[in-house]
């Protein structure tokens, strides 16, 4: 048969399988050798058989994990990386064992559980004469799960801290879902009394991969075969000053949000439309019914509310005055971890020392 009489078709693509791995070849490119096809999961290097790879654009693949999904051409590879019927290695020190992804939440549950959390709790490492530290905690968070991992490395007088936040299940979220998701990482090493608050956003979390993240290959000895053993995905570095670390306790707290259920806005009406701050003491009214704060309208040069353009009144709104001498409210920097609630007048007093940003 000639090249140009090739013909392959359909159902000899879906029953074609690897000489070396025994999958079906849904991940290109598909060779040929002596009449045997290999996938492209076994020999990524080969050139590809044109027409295999043709027949194959038509035709919609199993999963090689037993999962209902059916694959297009060019998918398969992406998703056996992230199938939930996959096996994957659990990514803690030491543990060998194998669950399909799907059930890996539960074993780091189960096994891990000192390391896992649904709700924030204060981690303690000790900075003793280590020179790498390496942490992994579990997250549980609404649906999602994420694992944090630190590396701690200490140079001199700077402890760097690093880490990198990694979504575990489940992998076929929507986006949005995550984009609402934020995290607050908090830093204390209370004898030096050193704070540090970062806020870490939905871009920074990528999907787990096992064959990547696992803390023996942050600490490079990891014997596993599939695994890199690389340690360049930790990629978020915070230096910390801490002189020369004797025995010194250093403390982390991960905090996750849903963005949609804070705002940075104080509530309706609080705010005076002119200087933005907060009303308190008198508030004056114009014809259409805006307030404004006493100080901005004795600061007005015209009659016109900077609103609507409506008559500025010498009537004070005595029911907002009373209102907001009751109404205990958020510091508006509560996004960046700072828990103050107070009332109008004593959270505006506040916010001029805030420490958080």
């Amino acid at each position: 048969m000639t090249e140009n009489e090739k013909k392959i078709s359909s159902s000899q693509v879906l029953e074609t399988k690897c000489e070396a791995c025994d999958s079906v070849c849904s991940v290109a490119p598909v060779s040929e050798d002596e009449g045997g096809y290999y996938c492209g999961r076994c020999r990524p290097e080969e050139p590809p058989d044109p027409w295999f790879e043709e027949a194959a654009k038509k035709v919609l693949f199993p999963c090689k994990f037993g999962c209902a999904d059916m694959l297009a051409w060019g998918q398969a590879e992406v998703h056996e990386v992230y199938c939930k019927n996959r096996a994957v290695v659990c990514p803690y020190a030491n543990c060998t064992d194998e669950c399909t992804f799907s059930a890996l939440h539960a074993h780091m549950k189960a096994i891990h559980g000192e390391f896992y959390q649904k709700e924030p709790k204060k981690n303690q490492v000790n900075l003793g004469a280590l020179n790498l530290i390496v942490r992994l905690n579990c997250i549980a968070f609404d649906k999602f799960v994420l694992l944090f991992f630190v590396k701690l490395e200490h140079k001199s007088d700077t402890l760097n801290f690093n880490y990198s936040v990694l979504l575990v299940w489940p992998q076929d979220y929507e986006e949005t879902e995550l984009d609402n998701i934020q995290l607050r990482l908090e830093i204390e090493v209370p004898r030096l009394n050193l704070n540090v608050t970062k806020l870490i956003h939905s871009k920074e979390i990528v999907n787990y991969h096992d064959r990547l993240h696992c803390v023996n290959c942050l600490y490079q000895t990891c014997d596993k075969s599939s695994h890199t053993n690389k340690c360049d995905w930790v990629n978020h570095k915070i230096p910390l000053n801490v002189g020369h670390v004797k025995e010194r306790n250093l403390f982390y707290t991960v905090t996750v949000y849903k963005t949609e259920g804070v705002s940075k806005k104080a509530p309706d009406n609080v705010e005076c439309p002119v200087c933005m701050d907060y009303m308190t003491g008198t508030i004056y009214l114009c014809e259409n019914g805006h307030s404004l704060c006493g100080e901005c309208k004795e600061k007005q040069t015209h009659e016109n509310c900077p609103l609507c353009r409506g008559k500025l009144l010498n009537i004070r709104n005595f029911a907002m005055e009373s209102l907001l001498t009751q109404m205990t409210i958020s510091c508006r920097r509560k996004f960046s971890g700072c828990t103050f609630v107070g009332l109008v007048g004593a959270v505006k007093t506040h916010e001029v020392s805030c420490k958080y940003p």
